[in-house]
Parts: C-alpha cells; sequence; structure tokens
C-alpha cells in the first residue's frame, strides 16, 4: 500500500480538476482511516461523501462520518416530552434514503452500495450533529441560530500523515454527479502552518464526535437510518467508483451461465459453506465468524499462535487486554479446522463458569465444565463420564485446577488419552515452594502437575497478566513447560545471568554469545523461530551493507566470537547487540501487549475504541471511636491466637490470617466469620472457610490439601473471646465509617456519571452492602457474585440473568450500582461504567489491579476510569500503602517490572498483621526498608515488556468469508432463506424452522451480545448451521464441470479447493465466498482437462500433507529441545555435584579417604564415576554433549556453598544425586541401579 507522501497533491481543486482521479482515489488508496464531516444525511449528500471510498474498502480501512439533520418544532416538542431522541432523529432521516428498488440513478445507487458494505461490515461509523442551547437542549432548526455544514475531510494513512481538505461542496439533488466542489488541502508532512492546520481540523472533529463541542451534540445514527442505508448492501465487495474509469480485462468473453438456475448457485454456495472451515489457506474464518470482533493485537497473537501449531506460548498481556479473547480464538480456530480434536482448558474455580460462559457467548462454543462427577455444559445439562477414564470419554473440556491437581485426581488426568492442546488460565499459580536457593526445585502440585501434564499434550497455552508474583525465577518455571532448549533449560541461573548480564556495562561475552547460539539452535527448523529475529537480519543488512553484515554473521556464527566481537565497528556491535536480544526465549514464546500499543493503533487508525486513562484515588477513612477500639481488640486476638496455632503446627495459624483480611473488609464479614468460628470451636461445624478465603492460596500454597482443619489443643481461651466480640458487633448494628464514606462518594459521582461499580472480597461484606444501598437506592442496586445475579424486586432479592444484568448495568437506568466480588467479575461487560469503588483492598494489588481491568478496557466510555481505593484510617493496610504511595504511584499505570515488588506488598502485610502489638512498628520499618531497596534496584530487575514479543503490526487475518457474508448470502438464497423468519420482538433476529422444531437465531454479533440467553448465534461451530446446510443438496456433477471446480482431501487433513481458470486457462484459485460469488454470476462456460483435474488434486493434497508435516516436525522439535535441555540440566548437576565435592576438598578431614578433588578441571567432574549410579550413567549420556566441562571457582553457586559446612555439603551431595538419578530415567529409561 502506497503512503500520502507519495502523492502529489495540490494546494487547492476547483471545477476544472478532475478530483475523483486526482485527489480522492489517491488519497484514498493510500489511507487506513478516513474521516468526513457531510452537511445533512441525504442520499445525495452521501454520496458525494463516499467518493472514491471502494479504495478505502480494498485497504481494509475505517471511515467515521458526521452528518447533520435538521429537527422540526414538532420534533423538539416530542423529545423534551420524553420521547427516544434517537427514535425521533431516526425516523426523521429515514425518510431521507430512497427505497433501492425505486431509485433509477445506478451511479447513486453504487455510492450507496459502498456506504452500505462498510455498514454491514462495521467499518463506518456514523453520527449525527445536531445544534443545542446553552444548556444543552436540541434545537429545532427555526430556533437554532446554526447548523451543520461543514465539508471537510482527514485521510490518515499506516505511518500517521495525515491530509485535510475544507470547503465549498454542492451536495443537492441536481449537482451531486459532477458537483461544484472548490477545497483547499492541507498536508502534515510539509510544514509546520499546514501541520497546525491539520491537526485543528482533527480536533474539531474529536471534539464533535466525542460530544465536547459548545453548542452542539452528537448521537449515533439511529438503527432506523443504518437499516435504510444497509437495504443497499450489495453481495461482493465495490472495486471501483461508478465514475471511475476501468480498462476491461482482456481475454474473457462471458458466456452462458452454465449453473443453470438459481436453486443450482444456491447448490454451489451451501457447498461452499459447508466447506468453508476446511478451506485451503482459510485459517481466518473462526475469528472472522466468531462473535466477538478482536482487536488488532488479539487478531496477531491468535494467527501466530493458530499458524505454528503445535508451538507452545505465554500469553502475558495486561490486564483487561483480552488474554481470555486471544485463547478463544485459538480453540475456536483450530477446532474449526479439525486440528485439534482433544483440548482441556484449567482454570481457577472461581472462574470456570465465566470461561464456559465466554467461549460460549464469544466463540459458539458449548464446552462442557467436569466438577469431579458430571460434565455439565453452558446449558446445564449434565453427562454421565465413561465407567473407566472419565477425560477419555469427551473431546473438549474445562476443569478447577483445584480439582485436578488433587492427589486423588491427578493421576486419572495423566492416564488419560493424549490432548492436543491444553490452556491453563491464571498459570501464575503454578509456582516452587521456595526461592531463596535456586538450586532447589520443589514444585507445588499446580506446576508439579503441568510438569507432568506438558508431556500428554502438543499444544500448551500458559495465560498470565502477572508471571512474576515474588521472583523472576518464576518465569523460567513457566517457559520450562513450553520448550526451552539446551542451557536455557538446564535451570533457572542461566537464564537468569542472560539478562542480568545484558543490563550491565560489559557482559560476559563468552557465555552471552554461548546463549545466543543456544537459541539460535532452539529455534532452527521450528514452526515459531524468533519473528524478531527474522526482522533483526533484514534491518541488519540494511544498516551494515552486505560486507558488514556477511562479518557480524561471520562473527556470530565463530568458535571464538567475543574476541571476533571487539573487532566489530561499535555500529556493528550496537547491531549484534540488538540481534542477541531479538533471540531469547522470552521474545519467541512470550506475548506481552500493553496500552501503549493500543494507544498506537489508535493513532495508526488500526484501532476506533478509546484506551482510557486511569484517575485513581486513596482514600483514608477515619473509625469512630467505638470502631477503633473494637478493630484493635480483634486485631490483638487474631495475631496473637496466628502465633499460638502456628506454634503447635505450621499451617494451623492460616484461618487466622483468613480472618485478619475479613477484618479489613467490613465489620460485617468479620463478624460472620467469627459466627462461623464459633460454631466450630464448640464443635458444632467444621472450619467454615468458603471459596472467598480459599481461592489463591488453595492454587499457589496449597493449602486446600493441608491440614488447616487440625483442632489445637484448647479453645476454651479463645471461645470467650470471640463470644465477647460478637456482642460487641452485633451491637455495632450495621453503623460502618465505610458505609458513609461510600454514601458521599455515590451522591458526588452521580452528579457527573451513571453507573458505580462497587468491589469487595467478599460475599458476606457485598450482602451487607446491598441492604445498606438499598434503602437509600432501591431497586437501581444489583449484586453479582458466585451465586450469580441478583436485584431488588420490591419485596426481596430475586436471581436475574447474566443478561438481564448486563443490559440494565449498560444503559444505566435501572441498575446504577452493581455490587461485585472478584469470583464473579469476569465475563462481565463493564466498559460503559466509568467508576471503581474498591471497599476493601486484597493484600496482594495484583488482585486489584485485576480489579480495574474490569473498567479499564479497550472501549471504555469514558476518556479517565476514576478509582477510589478505600482504607480504615491508621491500620497496617494503611500504613503501608500511605509509606511507599510517592515511590509506587498506586495503580495510576498497569504494572510491568513492579509485580514481584507488588506481591512482596502482600507478604509484607501480611507479616506485621500478624505481628504482636508492641513488635509492630520494627517490623513494618523493616519491611518497608526491604521494598524500598527492591524499588531502587528496580532497573536491576527483569522487564518482561522489554523482552517479549509484541503484535506491532495489527495486520488483518484473511478469511473466506465474514459474519456479514454469510448472513447476507443465507438470507438471499432461494432456499435457505425460507428456513428463516424475522423475530417478532427482536430486531435483527429470526426463528430458524428445523425438523425438529424451531430456534431463535441471529447472524448480528451486537444482537447476540444483547441476548445471549435469548438467541443462538448463527455461525460456524454452532450445529444449527451444519443442520441447516445440510438441508440443501450437492451440486449437480459434483462440481467438476461448469465454471467452477472442486477438490478434496480427507488425510491427513480434511482441506478443500475451488479453482476457476484464468485468462490462459491456468487454475485461479478461488479463496474467497465473493471471489466464489463474482465467478457463478459472470457466467463463463468451461471445460476442464482430465490434466487440469489431476493437478487440482494434487496440490490440495500436497497442501494437505505439508500443514501435517509442518505439525508433525514441531512434535519432534519440541522434544528435541526437551531433550537437549534434559542433557543440559545433567551437565549442570554434574558441575554442581563436582562443586560440592571441591569445597569438600578444601577443608579434608584426617580420616577421611573419601579422595575427594582439589583441582578445578575435567577430572574433578570424571572423578564422580567412583560413585558409581547415578553418576556413572550420567557421565556416560552427557559428557560429549557438555558444552562446559571444567568447574570454576568464580561460579556463584560455588561461591554459595563456601560457608557450609562438611555436614551440609554431604546432605546436599546426596540432594544432587537424587535429582541425577532422575534424569538418568528420563535420558535413557532403560538404565537401572546396579
Amino acid at each position: 500500500m502506497s503512503r500520502l507522501p507519495d502523492h502529489d497533491f495540490h494546494i487547492s481543486y476547483g471545477p476544472g480538476d478532475d478530483r475523483l482521479t486526482a485527489f480522492y482515489i489517491p488519497a484514498l488508496s493510500s489511507s487506513v482511516r478516513y474521516e468526513r464531516m457531510t452537511g445533512y444525511f441525504s442520499s445525495h449528500a452521501l454520496a458525494v461523501a463516499a467518493a472514491g471510498i471502494a479504495h478505502l474498502i480494498a485497504n481494509g480501512g475505517r471511515m467515521r462520518l458526521l452528518v447533520g439533520a435538521q429537527l422540526s418544532p414538532e420534533d423538539v416538542r416530542a423529545i423534551e416530552a420524553g420521547y427516544d431522541p434517537a427514535a425521533i432523529v431516526g425516523a426523521r432521516m429515514a425518510q431521507a434514503i430512497p427505497d433501492p428498488e425505486t431509485l433509477a440513478d445506478r451511479l447513486l445507487h453504487q455510492r450507496l452500495e459502498a456506504l452500505a458494505w462498510m455498514v454491514a461490515r462495521g467499518t463506518l461509523d456514523l453520527r449525527v450533529v445536531l445544534p443545542t442551547s446553552p444548556q444543552g437542549v436540541i434545537l429545532s432548526a427555526p430556533d437554532s441560530s446554526d447548523y451543520f455544514h461543514p465539508k471537510v475531510g482527514i485521510f490518515t494513512d499506516a505511518d500517521g500523515n495525515q491530509v485535510a481538505f475544507n470547503g465549498s461542496i454542492n451536495e443537492s439533488v441536481t449537482g451531486w454527479e459532477h458537483n461544484y466542489e472548490l477545497f483547499m488541502v492541507w498536508r502534515s508532512w510539509v510544514s509546520a502552518e499546514s501541520r497546525a492546520y491539520v491537526a485543528e481540523q482533527v480536533g474539531r472533529f474529536a471534539r464533535l464526535w466525542e460530544q465536547r463541542e459548545p453548542g452542539w451534540t452528537s448521537l449515533p445514527v439511529p438503527e432506523a437510518a443504518q437499516r435504510s442505508l444497509l437495504r443497499y448492501t450489495p453481495h461482493v465487495a465495490p472495486e471501483h467508483d461508478p465514475l471511475e474509469e476501468v480498462a476491461p480485462v482482456v481475454g474473457e468473453v462471458a458466456g452462458p451461465w452454465t449453473l443453470a438456475s438459481a436453486l443450482e448457485r444456491e447448490r454451489v454456495l451451501a457447498q461452499f459453506l459447508r466447506d468453508a472451515p476446511r478451506i485451503v489457506g482459510g485459517s481466518g474464518l473462526g475469528a472472522a465468524t466468531a462473535a466477538v470482533e478482536p482487536w488488532p493485537h488479539q487478531t496477531t497473537v491468535a494467527r501466530r499462535v493458530v499458524e505454528t501449531y503445535p508451538a507452545r506460548y505465554m500469553f502475558c498481556d495486561e490486564v483487561g487486554l483480552g488474554k481470555t479473547i486471544e485463547a478463544g480464538l485459538v480453540l475456536r480456530e483450530l477446532l474449526l479446522r479439525g486440528v485439534v480434536r482433544r483440548a482441556l482448558i484449567l482454570a481457577p474455580k472461581s472462574v470456570l463458569r465465566q470461561w464456559q460462559e465466554e467461549l460460549y457467548e464469544k466463540f459458539t462454543l458449548n464446552i462442557p465444565i467436569y466438577d469431579g462427577k458430571l460434565f455439565i455444559d453452558y446449558w446445564g445439562a449434565g453427562s454421565v463420564p465413561d465407567a473407566g477414564n472419565p477425560w477419555n470419554g469427551i473431546t473438549t473440556a474445562l476443569a478447577s485446577s483445584q480439582l485436578v491437581k488433587r492427589r486423588d485426581r491427578r493421576q486419572v488426568l495423566l492416564e488419560a488419552a493424549a490432548w492436543d492442546l491444553v490452556l491453563v488460565d491464571e498459570a501464575h499459580h503454578a509456582r516452587r515452594r521456595d526461592f531463596l536457593d535456586q538450586t532447589s526445585y520443589r514444585p507445588n502440585r499446580l506446576l508439579d502437575l503441568l510438569n507432568d501434564l506438558q508431556g500428554r499434550t502438543s499444544g500448551l497455552i500458559l495465560m498470565t497478566a502477572t508471571p512474576m508474583q515474588v521472583d523472576p525465577i518464576e518465569v523460567w518455571d513457566l517457559l520450562n513447560l513450553l520448550g526451552l532448549s539446551g542451557e536455557w533449560g538446564a535451570d533457572g541461573r542461566n537464564f537468569l545471568r542472560f539478562y542480568t548480564e545484558l543490563r550491565g556495562q560489559d557482559p560476559a561475552w563468552d557465555f552471552v554469545l554461548r546463549m545466543y547460539k543456544a537459541e539460535r539452535a532452539a529455534v532452527s527448523g521450528a514452526s515459531n523461530g524468533a519473528t524478531g529475529s527474522v526482522e533483526w537480519e533484514r534491518q541488519a543488512a540494511k544498516r551494515l551493507g552486505p560486507v558488514g553484515w556477511l562479518q557480524l554473521r561471520q562473527m556470530l556464527e565463530s568458535d571464538q566470537p567475543t574476541t571476533a566481537l571487539r573487532k566489530l565497528t561499535p555500529e556493528a556491535q550496537a547491531v549484534a547487540l540488538d540481534g542477541i536480544k531479538a533471540t531469547t526465549p522470552l521474545r519467541r514464546l512470550v506475548f506481552r501487549n500493553t496500552r501503549p500499543l493500543l494507544r498506537d493503533y489508535v493513532k495508526r487508525g488500526l484501532l476506533r475504541d478509546r484506551v482510557p486513562y486511569r484517575n485513581p484515588r486513596l482514600v483514608w477513612i477515619e473509625m469512630r471511636h467505638e470502631e477503633l477500639d473494637l478493630y484493635n481488640r480483634i486485631e490483638e486476638y487474631i495475631s496473637n491466637f496466628y502465633r499460638k496455632y502456628e506454634a503447635e503446627r505450621k499451617g494451623l495459624g492460616f484461618v487466622m490470617t483468613v480472618y485478619r483480611r475479613r477484618l479489613t473488609s467490613s465489620f460485617y464479614a468479620v463478624r460472620c466469620s467469627l459466627e462461623r468460628r464459633l460454631a466450630f470451636l464448640r464443635g458444632q461445624a467444621g472450619l467454615g472457610l468458603d471459596d472467598d478465603d480459599l481461592e489463591q492460596d488453595a492454587l499457589a500454597l496449597d493449602l486446600d490439601e493441608e491440614a488447616v482443619e487440625g483442632r489445637a489443643s484448647n479453645y476454651v481461651d479463645e471461645i470467650a473471646y470471640v463470644e465477647d466480640f460478637l456482642h460487641q458487633l452485633r451491637a455495632l448494628a450495621g453503623h460502618d465509617s465505610k458505609v458513609v464514606q461510600l454514601m458521599r462518594d455515590l451522591a458526588s459521582v452521580f452528579r457527573e456519571r451513571d453507573t458505580v461499580l462497587v468491589f469487595t472480597q467478599y460475599t458476606d461484606t457485598m450482602d451487607f452492602l446491598r441492604e445498606q444501598l438499598r434503602q437509600h437506592y432501591g431497586g437501581q442496586v444489583a449484586c453479582y457474585s458466585g451465586r450469580g445475579g441478583e436485584w431488588w424486586d420490591g419485596n426481596t432479592w430475586v436471581p436475574i440473568t447474566k443478561e438481564e444484568l448486563k443490559n440494565a448495568f449498560r444503559e444505566g437506568e435501572r441498575v446504577k450500582i452493581l455490587l461485585a466480588t472478584e469470583a464473579a467479575s469476569e465475563g462481565l461487560n463493564l466498559q460503559t461504567c466509568g467508576v471503581l469503588i474498591n471497599y476493601d483492598m486484597p493484600w496482594n494489588p495484583m488482585r486489584v489491579e485485576q480489579r480495574i481491568g474490569r473498567i479499564d478496557r479497550i472501549g471504555q466510555r469514558y476518556e479517565h476510569v476514576w478509582i477510589r481505593n478505600y482504607f480504615y484510617k491508621d491500620t497496617v493496610e494503611a500504613k503501608v500503602y500511605q509509606a511507599l504511595e510517592d515511590r509506587i504511584g498506586w495503580f495510576q499505570d498497569v504494572v510491568g517490572p513492579l509485580q514481584p515488588i507488588l506481591a512482596q506488598v502482600g507478604r509484607t502485610i501480611q507479616r506485621v498483621a500478624m505481628t504482636g502489638m508492641y513488635e509492630r512498628r520494627r517490623v513494618l520499618d523493616e519491611e518497608l526498608a526491604g521494598i524500598g531497596a527492591a524499588l531502587d534496584s528496580l532497573g536491576d530487575q527483569l522487564d518482561i515488556d522489554a523482552w517479549a514479543s509484541h503484535a506491532d503490526d495489527g495486520e488483518p487475518w484473511p478469511a473466506p468469508l465474514s459474519l456479514p457474508e454469510l448472513a447476507a448470502t443465507i438470507l438471499a438464497c432461494p432456499t435457505l432463506g425460507t428456513y428463516l423468519s424475522p423475530h417478532e420482538s427482536i430486531e435483527g433476529a429470526y426463528w430458524l424452522t428445523l425438523a425438529d422444531g424451531r430456534t431463535a437465531v441471529t447472524f448480528d454479533r451486537l444482537v447476540f451480545d444483547a441476548h445471549p440467553n435469548s438467541l443462538q448465534l448463527l455461525t460456524f461451530g454452532n450445529p444449527l448451521l451444519a443442520r441447516l446446510l445440510e438441508a440443501i443438496p450437492d451440486p449437480e456433477g459434483g462440481m467438476t464441470q461448469g465454471a467452477v471446480l472442486r477438490v478434496a482431501t480427507d488425510a491427513p487433513l480434511p482441506r478443500v479447493a475451488y479453482y476457476t481458470q484464468g485468462p490462459s486457462g491456468a487454475l485461479q484459485p478461488l479463496g474467497r465466498l465473493v471471489e466464489l460469488q463474482r465467478v457463478i454470476d459472470e457466467q463463463h462456460d468451461l471445460t476442464w482437462e482430465p490434466a487440469q483435474l489431476a493437478i487440482a488434486q494434487a496440490e490440495v493434497e500436497a497442501t494437505s500433507q505439508a500443514e501435517w508435516a509442518r505439525i508433525e516436525q514441531g512434535r519432534a522439535q519440541l522434544a528435541h529441545q526437551q531433550r537437549e535441555a534434559l542433557a543440559a540440566r545433567a551437565g549442570r548437576l554434574l558441575l554442581d555435584a563436582a562443586l560440592v565435592e571441591l569445597a569438600l576438598g578444601q577443608n579434608p578431614s584426617l580420616f577421611s579417604d573419601e579422595g575427594y578433588p582439589t583441582a578445578f578441571d575435567e577430572q574433578a567432574v570424571l572423578n564422580l564415576r567412583r560413585h558409581r549410579y547415578p553418576w556413572a550413567s550420567l557421565l556416560r549420556l552427557v559428557w560429549e554433549r557438555m558444552s562446559v566441562r571444567k568447574p570454576s571457582p568464580t561460579d556463584p553457586f560455588y561461591a554459595r556453598i563456601q560457608g557450609e559446612t562438611p555436614e551440609q555439603l554431604k546432605r546436599r551431595f546426596e540432594h544432587v544425586s537424587d535429582q541425577a538419578g532422575g534424569l538418568v530415567l528420563r535420558l535413557s529409561p532403560t538404565d537401572r541401579r546396579g
């Protein structure tokens, strides 16, 4: 695509110029975005605004159009009487577009077709501009002193260059076709004056569009007006302007239509639709026909994952950027294409239902949840698993990470048939148990399960916005599941050292280049080879020239690269460093997309939705005297009994940390907990912890499987405390200073905004708040928790569907306040809400970040989202946040390298809160000093944002057809259309009538989003579409005669290809529906020779085999990487063992005859043979493959063990020997002791 500066635009155009050919077509051929203001909504004004936009369509560009409308005094009076302004304006505007059946002006008809095409595909947004009084009241034409009539346009290309024009344009009925135009042109790249004028026009357009221009308002063009335009929607995209001269195609002669009738045409189209998921080169169908329209970065990520399957990846996009959407796109595409047949999704228990809803409502995937007994689908229907292994009777399933990691469940899963794809949500819960000693690897149960499960699946996708919770080594633990090779996979030490070295001024180049070569070897021939490395090679050759690039390549491949590196020019050394940074596992395996990238998309015209900014505030709430006294006493009780129970048995005090968290939420929440605690202490009930209490710790710390319910030796003293506290808590009778602050903030917020989202950790607090708020706001309060949606019907709280709740909150009338717990916040569309109040603050700030992500989302209604974070003043939580406020800038931006530090904040709060009152000040100072030191060394942390892969290009994903094209084709077919009749109450919906009854369906994403429980989306993957298409017979003759040829193969992958013939008789693929429609509508009479049929069949079979070969190669590459990593790990263990013996040899015992080595040479490693198994076996297996064979006295591991006693060193050697034995069995299963 050309760019705007490529064209020599004049500074003005007048009646004597060919404005279409000389200005509009060149500008639109180079643009990705077009903003236009036109005087009023009429067919002729629209036709003028549509000049040349067929070329914008060809670019996949977008357009925003502002139009004027004149209202009569009667219209305005109707609006003042309470009628919907959109309905009044829509009715007025709908009259302006004539019936396409009666419009005789063919040129006008074609211009309107181009606009309708863009509206149908969501690439044209229209708003109507109306004058208002100083009080904001819409004015009628006679009452207004002004009228919207600017003639302005702004073109933007992919590089952000802009052209603006403004002038006098005739939009009358008599002048539209050869209209009088006189306008001036300004270009952003020419001069400061021109750039300023362009910026002025862009700013004015934005103010009008966003309703910020005084004296004016803008409304979305109502559905009625849009429907009047959509009647013009053509079957195929317009390729040129009706006034554009197009040279005829030489050599093609139209003949009689060989597809003899409309019914035969329908058979061909229905066959193509049946084949569409398996069309050669049609891998974008899943995204193009999903219920969600993906954002550019989501499309880029999903496309790369699909096209490189079974390569493994980690999705680390910031909270709110749609990792679930990316995963759903991948899963939908691979299932439709037949590449994946068995898929498993693991997620925390609290979000399982939300996952199921997202997969159905956005991707039409009805995937059942396994609850340990039944597989339960989206509609609640349960099926009993097979009597044998329950996982073998299904193809796709959702399961909670808590369930499958249990001792009694993990082995069943591991013994099931292999999976094609496993997705793991909130993967950061899979972590090691300790971080101080990086040579010690003790995974928690989830990580241990994934270590085994990764060998039972081809594809693996890990999902987490926060892969570093405590330490950067956690990133290595997760990447190790995805395919690290060589020294990268040995253990986490090399991984961390590489990034540390490159942050320094003088890195150890021998080590860095050795790691670079290991990664190059890992990606050589791999399906997910480093795309960043390919781009670097292209740029390096350009920067250095042929000779410099050759020298650099020779250096990187040299046996002594450090010496060669120092001989390079400074420029070449800088290029080499860029290449090394582009060739790392983080770049290859991790996607990390952030809000700055999306704001760049907006500037480039790739994204039209708003990316909001944050306005957070910490709110300190002073407790009343009686509250403060009770708070302090309960806190002291909690910390005292925590220490008492922990002293009796580790982990027994955990329940006290739960109560302490609840204390900071609300007095009502801690009262509910203490009531349950009292019943437990009296032996009347169990421990009484719920999912709100256990969710995070159960996953990360395995506390759901530890014996936290063990009884302490004596509960008598505690019973007295609890009884006294409950008496005083009941005396508070709902009086809570936080509630007073909430009421005050709500009153203030509602003066400027329509809705508020209030988050709390606990359902108990939510129930308390809803009663308090109901007394002031009545039925305008709703809540959403693990129980689902609820609202007040005037008498009681009643359940409502998610659909009802979502629509009511979006409209902001019936529901203005939504109370939510974290357990149910995922999956709600909250972009229309611009205010979040955190009624309580989780100890881990990353959970607050996840809450904010519910409203800080692309497409947010407001430019700035308001965030209010509540703290009881002078509490431990408040003191920690206050002390760090100046250093961290709480929640102003999404965190990157701050992740481990914020996790440390959570541990600090817990440690200080559970410390005795008299020690608390000292412990708080110590902890804050530690956090301060971590902040000071922030530059030394692993910054995933800087190293991971980003979806910079945002390129579209070609597909055989889109959802609007599917709808237009089916509705226009003479037989298929008869199965559908308009829905009587939902606009854009239909009743689909098949043999077994009728079902309400729609093809429209927005309609389905508003009614997911009432309608089904009729798209690929929905069995209803398959059944509808089966109603049409196959084309006569099997499509080996006529204008179109169809060939197919079933193995190794089912693939189908369509062809027509080019001018010389050569095969011409038809990969898109519009191409097929054009061919069959042109009615060519073609003859297919046996040789052509053979070539076509061979091509589709070769394509299928090549795709399968790539998949098999990916599996083999992963297996090779894992073997190389095991060998490198074995080599590292050999060095560690030798270093332990060298440390022992430095202080020989008088009576020892162990023969410990004393020299740092290869013999120190080979000397391990004297221990026989496992060391002799390990040396035999990996000695020749070890890149480093000599232990070094400067090895950090050797420095670490220097202070250990001989007894400690011997225990360490035993531990290393155990690890070595495990590696021998994995490297050579036939090797056994003895």
